[in-house]
Order: structure tokens, then sequence, then C-alpha cells
């Protein structure tokens, strides 16, 4: 039997699509394999959103091909530029539940695409050319992918796109996800802020199983630096809606995306960054700087910011935003909170997102997959320390 093995590069919604890639191939006779060396074929799913993720696929490429003859190259990296002396195939358009897919997740946690492509069009971003305009699935069979996924024992639901909160119907997704029997947390990422509607915070607020956790990527807070995004909001209807949420959801803990050096981003600017991360804490926060991306507005805007600079801003807000995150985190220091084992002596709560935020570390020895109840007693900027509590 011959083998394949995917390489799978970028963000979830990119490993989404290397899943339906290895589902096709298995479904084609092939039998997957996670050692190159065994291939007889090999896909790598790239991304191309910013220079570091293409220097990185390219590299994944070239790695590929010293190992084996038959390299394709899946994902944004063709519609990007085309690989000299590779194949290429078009990357995996939105897929329904009939979909043959191989999961890559741990098996209590999904990934459920909701939505392709984007109608936005940021100043700064390449996805609305690599991934095309706003494709939505039907509710029904976005439902019907999540009682399938909870049938072979996932407990754990996450919702992801471009922008999930593009989908019309976002808010009956979470509702009717909720009723689904077996699933236990449904999370939801990339929710832009200015599409985030009442009914879908009322599904946040109301849903038990949908997580207090919010990921909402606000880019910046200044009115000028958001115009120049095309951001769609200013820097005070984001600290309405901050204030909006956490007065409506009781327990809710934010995570954000930043970005400095963006062209015309001044050292006021920057303060005024500082003063409003200070003021609002979210408890989770990443932070990017700026890349001048060919093909975009925004690379062609006035006042770019040299490259020094940005890394200054950026280690600047990342040394403030840990002193809050130990702040927060320290807060929960004498509570109780169910944690999701997903290796021997550690876990994640409810406010971590696999692979993006911090875990929490017990003594104890529990099956991974399973909830369990774990009493805080200890806390930095990304981990808690505990021990567990008989139920």
């Amino acid at each position: 039997m011959m083998k394949a093995c995917v390489i799978s590069l970028g963000c979830p919604k990119n490993l989404c699509d290397s899943e339906v890639l290895m589902g096709k191939l298995a479904a084609s006779g092939y039998e997957l394999t996670t050692k190159e060396k065994e291939a007889d074929l090999i896909i790598v799913n790239t991304c191309a959103f910013l220079k570091s993720a293409r220097q990185e696929s390219l590299q994944e490429i070239r790695k590929a091909k010293k190992i084996c003859n038959r390299v394709y190259v899946a994902g944004c990296l063709p519609k990007y530029q085309k690989i000299r002396n590779s194949r290429t195939i078009e990357s995996i358009d939105l897929h329904d539940c009939s979909a043959p897919r191989v999961r890559a997740t741990p098996p209590w946690t999904a990934y459920v695409k909701i939505a392709e492509g984007c109608n936005n069009r940021c100043s700064y971003c390449l996805i609305p050319s690599l991934r095309g305009k706003l494709r939505t699935r039907k509710v029904a069979d976005i439902l019907a992918e999540v009682k399938g996924l909870a049938r072979k024992g996932v407990k754990e639901i996450i919702f992801i796109a471009q922008d999930t909160t593009a989908h019309p119907q976002l808010a009956q997704i979470l509702r009717k996800s909720a009723k689904v029997k077996g699933i236990r947390w449904i999370r939801l990422m990339y929710a832009h802020p200015a599409h985030l509607t009442r009914e879908v915070i009322r599904a946040i607020k109301i849903e038990p199983k949908v997580v207090k956790y919010l990921d909402l990527p606000i880019q910046h807070c200044c009115d000028k630096i958001l115009w120049s995004m095309d951001r769609s909001y200013t820097g005070t209807e984001v600290t309405h809606l901050i204030a909006k949420l956490r007065r409506g959801i009781r327990g809710l803990k934010l995570r954000t995306s930043l970005m400095v050096g963006f062209p015309g981003e001044t050292q006021q600017d920057f303060e005024g960054l500082l003063d409003f991360i200070k003021d609002v804490r979210f408890e989770r926060l990443g932070v990017f700087e700026f890349s001048r991306e060919s093909g975009t507005p925004a690379a062609k805007l006035r006042g770019q910011v040299p490259n020094q600079v940005k890394r200054s801003r950026f280690h600047e807000l990342m040394t403030q935003q840990n002193r809050i995150s130990r702040e927060q985190n320290r807060k929960m220091i004498g509570q109780t909170l169910k944690i999701l084992c997903e290796s021997p002596g550690r876990g994640r709560a409810a406010f971590d997102a696999p692979q993006i935020d911090g875990s929490v570390k017990f003594s104890g020895n529990v099956k991974p997959g399973e909830f369990v109840k774990v009493k805080i007693t200890g806390a930095s900027a990304y981990d808690l320390t505990g021990h567990l509590v008989a139920t």
C-alpha cells in the first residue's frame, strides 16, 4: 500500500483543510503516515498570509523534495506564486459534512469551519486574494458535522472561519450545537468586532456549553490607524463593545490580537495603545508586527515604520501584557475550575484555547479527554497550577 504524508502549516483553518486532504487520501487507498521518510507521496498544505509563513512553506517544500519524488503543494502559496519545479493543486474549497476527514487534533477536540473566504478587505490582509470572497456553510450541514463528531467522542467544538461573525446564522449555530448530546464545550474564534451581533452575544451568555471566552481581534485602538486598516469601527466603539460584553456575560475572558508598527503609527499612537491595554486588561493577548505584504493597500501607504521600531514596540507591549496576564491569573488562586485533561498532569480551562493560550498543571493521574475539577494554588503569566478536587 502506498503511503502518504500531509504536512499542515499555518492556522487551524488550514488544519481543517489538511484533515479533508487526509480523508480523501485514505478514501483513495493511501496509508497515512506522519513520517516523511516513509512516504511515497507528500502534500505540503501551505500558508502565505505573511512573508515569514511563505518562507516556512518554501523551506518545508524544499525539505520534502529532498526526501520524496512526489511532492505536491496545496493551500495558499500556489495562489500567491508559482513554485518552480513542483506540481500544484488548488486550495480546498469549503467542504461539507460528507467530506471524508481524518482529524489531526486530539480525540476530544475538533475544529469546525463554518465559512471560507472574507469580504472585509482589511488594507494589510492578503486573505481575500488568497481565499476569495465569503462563502458560508448551511446551518444543517454544520450541525450534521457537529453531531457526527460528537458520535466519535468529541467533547469540544471550536468554530472557526476567517471571520466567524460574518456567518449570518451564527447565533442559531451556537444555540443548536449546544443541544447536541456529548458536546461539553463550544468555543468561538476569530470574531470581528464590527460583526458581533446582539443575538450572538446572547447565545454566548445563555448557553452553558458555550464557553465564556471570546477571541475578538481588535488590531488597534487609534481611530487614525483603524481607518487606515479599513477595520470598520472606532476605538470608542471597541471600548463600548468590550464594556457591553463584560457587563452582559458573567465571567467572560477576552482574547485579542494587536498589530504594532502599522504605517503612520506614531509614538503617541503606540503609547495610546499601551494605555488602552492597561485600562481594558485583556485576559489573553497576542501581538504581531506589521508585515508589508506586496499586493495589499497598506504596503503602499506612507509612513512605513522601521523594523527596529516595530520590534521595540512589540517587546514593550508584550512585557506590559505579561504583567497584566500574571495579575489576572493570580485572581484565580483559590478558585476551583473545570479542566479538560490533555496529558498526564496537564489540561485546559474553558478560557484556554488549544495551541494558543496557557494550560493548567495539576497533580494526579487522570485519563486524557476527561473533565476534572482542579483547585488553583499558583499562577504565572501563562499557566496555572493546582490539585485535583474530589467530585
